[in-house]
């Protein structure tokens, strides 16, 4: 397997982001969602390269000096390699250099391998927002990623 490479998204990778986003949520962004972001300074959208196959997806939306962590997307054959990780450094790098210093994102409350993820980056969990997700329904875990804690 070669390395992975991270990158910030491009119109070429619309179809391969779309198509992972759609394997791993009910409620997927569809490629024109992802396509309006290309064109919006206060989105920053990385994506992890493999084998020449887009791998994972990650975006910020900025609001300086904070921003939203958004469409975190793994494919399920790259999962426990580390790359999410690589992913959302290189995606917080890139905020940084934009300003942002806070970082805020909901997650599933079930979603025991992301919450890991997030804590192990530094963030805390500041909030719950009950039925936040459909399909199924399940409470939403609001958490943060400040530069002051």
């Amino acid at each position: 397997m070669t390395e992975v490479t991270f990158r910030r998204m491009e119109r070429g990778d619309l179809d391969q982001v779309a198509a992972l986003e759609a394997a791993n949520f009910s409620r997927p962004w569809l490629r024109e969602d992802f396509e309006k972001t290309l064109d919006m300074q206060e989105r920053i959208y990385i994506v992890g390269c493999m084998d020449g196959k887009v791998v994972a997806v990650a975006g910020l939306i900025c609001s300086i000096p904070e921003a939203e962590l958004m469409n975190v997307s793994v494919d399920d054959d790259y999962r426990r390699l580390g790359i999410a990780q690589g992913l959302l450094e290189k995606l917080f790098e890139e905020g940084a250099a934009a300003g942002v210093t806070d970082i805020v994102l909901e997650v599933r409350a079930g979603n025991t391998p992301a919450k890991s993820l997030y804590e192990k980056l530094g963030f805390k969990e500041e909030g719950i927002i009950r039925n936040c997700y459909t399909h199924p329904v399940e409470d939403g875990l609001v958490y943060w990623l400040r530069k002051d804690s």
